[in-house]
């Protein structure tokens, strides 16, 4: 019996081997995409499509311009100081080493050094901040219907 569970441990640990452990070419391949991509530069474009919701936030809170910058610069304060961007994209690069194969990742490469691919990085930031825009848009303007369905259940659960 002991036997078997050796076995079958070292079995498991030798197929799970090649999943936790990626080649260091592959690895030096996904930073190489991250610095044709600017990744810096995406990480730092997702934070600031998250502005609009410090925008709302503002907004719920009546504050005038100067708050709303002050509440804007807590956030921002917050991001530069005590959000860990190196850790951050090495969880990055276990998601793309999982994600892509190094084939792939060899294409990605390709894409994004193109002037397509170049464009898209370059446009991203924005496209991601107005994409946001476009979905809070919506958001709000349905928000009616949600809280049409969301009060019949916080009635059930409050009493």
């Amino acid at each position: 019996m002991n036997k078997v569970f050796l076995s079958a441990t070292f079995a498991l640990a030798m197929f799970a081997y090649p999943v936790n452990a990626e080649s260091p070419s592959k690895k030096a391949a996904i930073e190489e995409v991250f610095v044709v991509m600017g990744m810096d530069k995406q990480i730092y474009g997702g934070f600031e499509a998250m502005m609009l919701t410090v925008d709302q936030q503002a907004a719920r809170l009546q504050l005038n311009g100067e708050e709303t910058e002050e509440l804007k610069n807590i956030y921002r304060n917050w991001f530069e100081h005590d959000i860990d961007r190196v850790k951050i994209k090495a969880e990055m690069v276990e998601l793309y080493a999982q994600t892509f194969s190094e084939k792939e990742i060899a294409e990605l490469l390709t894409f994004y050094k193109s002037p397509t691919g170049q464009k898209l990085l370059e446009k991203s930031p924005e496209l991601m901040k107005l994409g946001a825009q476009i979905g809070m848009k919506e958001g709000q303007l349905k928000q009616h219907l949600l809280i049409e369905r969301v009060q019949p259940f916080i009635e059930k659960h409050t009493k």
